[in-house]
């Protein structure tokens, strides 16, 4: 397919198949200026990033697009209209606040008294993960297509995002609206990493698992391995370490993504914590930090120092909570032998004095304590830019500062793809690395586990307790 079938188009579809150079094409096409600005429309901050990630390195220029999500694009639309669109709920709020906004921005896209504007500021759409779209973002995209040129590229076998709402039925309203113009089938991610027999064997995988039919273990290539688990935890986990740390040893430069369950984010850290060398992709939510910023707001003395050291210790190793808070009992009663540690030192300016500075001091000599690692960056730099926004802004509240740095980071995307890390389908989606370690393949529904299966360009290690996964 070509970068001019998607210019001629005035309303189409791509069909794009996991690694099948649908980001190439996109990229493409933003290279090839126009008098306007293309607005490129995804879901993810992930998504996001990894685009204008990708844009950088071909060196398009920034002034032919604007990348972001679709509630970001929203979210701006309505701050430039806020009489036109008014949101009564708080960005906070976010069960209540998204679905207004979207209801508001598509009720204004449909009284056309904006149309002038969009169509002076962009040339064209562009929509990524259209499958990921719920009926109202549907809805949206389609009053734009009324403004703008608009061409969306999607995947139905990759619709993961389907629990926020009700979702438009990808025949009857997707195609039935957007005209397919293409189905990318090539699997150039496989095929440029050399690996390309485990290209072909995971477009199968999608055709099986589209039909409903599961996926055989026993029948991989030479770059997909089956590791069997054993139900035992302990053991499964060594395992499961050791296949991490093989790659560690044998491909220091290559990229690793470990896929755990969506719905169990602290099994996920348990998985970082235990695992050198791992960090742990974060959903933009950042909802334990959010909560964070609420206890530490509503404490004070000893008991700030605790929510400090136990919302640390959710972030880093060898925060030692109970016998810190016991060295601090005793050191506050000059009962201690040895002198405080510079950790100690800061936590009892803590307890004397409860201020935001000292706060973010007591996290920063943390850091630097022997014997810890981070495994959760991106979550304890959000939470300490709140705590700085805090301290530069002392009539917000850490929660408002928490909030703002979540909903900037929603917007703008978060840049910090780690090289070597544990998420989940719904984090890791659109993002590609080396090698793919699957924790509990049997634990994954037909398309979350192809989007599994598709992250890893050179390997791909399935554990699961059964030959045959998928199906359901």
């Amino acid at each position: 397919m070509t970068v001019q079938t998607v210019l001629e188009a005035d309303l189409g579809l791509v069909i794009a198949p996991a690694g099948c150079g649908k980001t190439h094409l996109i990229t493409e096409t933003l290279s090839i200026s126009q008098d306007k600005p293309y607005l490129v429309l995804t879901h993810t901050t992930a998504g996001v990033a990894s685009l204008k990630q990708k844009l950088r390195r071909l060196s398009v220029p920034a002034k032919n697009y604007v990348v972001t999500t679709i509630d970001g694009w929203a979210l701006r639309l309505a701050n430039y209209f806020p009489t036109l669109c008014p949101i009564q709920s708080r960005p906070e709020q976010g069960n209540a606040f998204y679905p207004e906004l979207r209801q508001k921005v598509l009720s204004l896209l449909r009284t056309g008294q904006i149309n002038e504007i969009i169509r002076a500021s962009y040339s064209r759409l562009l929509v990524d993960e259209y499958q990921d779209c719920d009926l109202v973002q549907h809805q949206l995209v389609q009053e734009l297509s009324l403004t703008l040129p608009t061409v969306v590229f999607g995947d139905p076998m990759q619709c993961i995002f389907n629990f926020g709402g009700p979702m438009p039925d990808w025949i009857q309203d997707v195609e039935a609206y957007f005209p397919t113009i293409e189905q990318l089938n090539t699997p150039w991610r496989w095929n440029n990493a050399g690996t390309p027999a485990l290209g072909e064997w995971i477009l199968n995988c999608r055709q099986l698992l589209h039909q409903g039919n599961k996926i055989d273990l026993t029948s991989c290539p030479a770059h997909v391995s089956h590791h069997q688990l054993t139900g035992n935890g302990r053991s499964d986990l060594q395992g499961q370490q050791s296949i991490h740390y093989a790659f560690l040893q044998n491909y220091p430069n290559e990229s690793l993504l470990i896929l755990g369950d969506s719905a169990k984010p602290k099994v996920r850290h348990e998985f970082a914590k235990l695992t050198a060398n791992l960090d742990v992709v974060e959903p933009v939510e950042f909802r334990d930090i959010i909560t964070s910023a609420v206890q530490i707001d509503n404490a004070d003395g000893i008991n700030l120092v605790q929510v400090v050291l136990n919302t640390a210790a959710n972030m880093m190793t060898n925060v030692e909570v109970s016998l810190t808070l016991q060295r601090l009992t005793t050191i506050m009663a000059r009962r201690n032998r040895t002198p405080p540690t510079p950790v100690e030192h800061h936590l009892i300016c803590l307890i004397q004095d409860c201020t935001r500075v000292n706060i973010l001091n007591v996290l920063q000599q943390l850091e630097v304590k022997p014997g810890v690692r981070i495994y959760r960056k991106s979550a304890l730099h959000v939470l300490k830019e709140a705590i700085s926004i805090a301290i530069q802004s002392p009539e917000q509240s850490l929660f408002d500062a928490a909030s703002k740095v979540r909903e900037r980071i929603r917007h703008v995307g978060d840049k910090r793809i780690p090289h070597r890390a544990i998420g989940s389908t719904l984090l890791l989606k659109g993002l590609e690395c080396d090698h793919i370690i699957i924790l509990d393949a049997g634990a994954l529904n037909s398309k979350n586990l192809y989007v599994a299966l598709s992250r890893g360009a050179k390997s791909v290690n399935v554990f699961a307790n059964s030959n045959f996964v998928g199906g359901w």
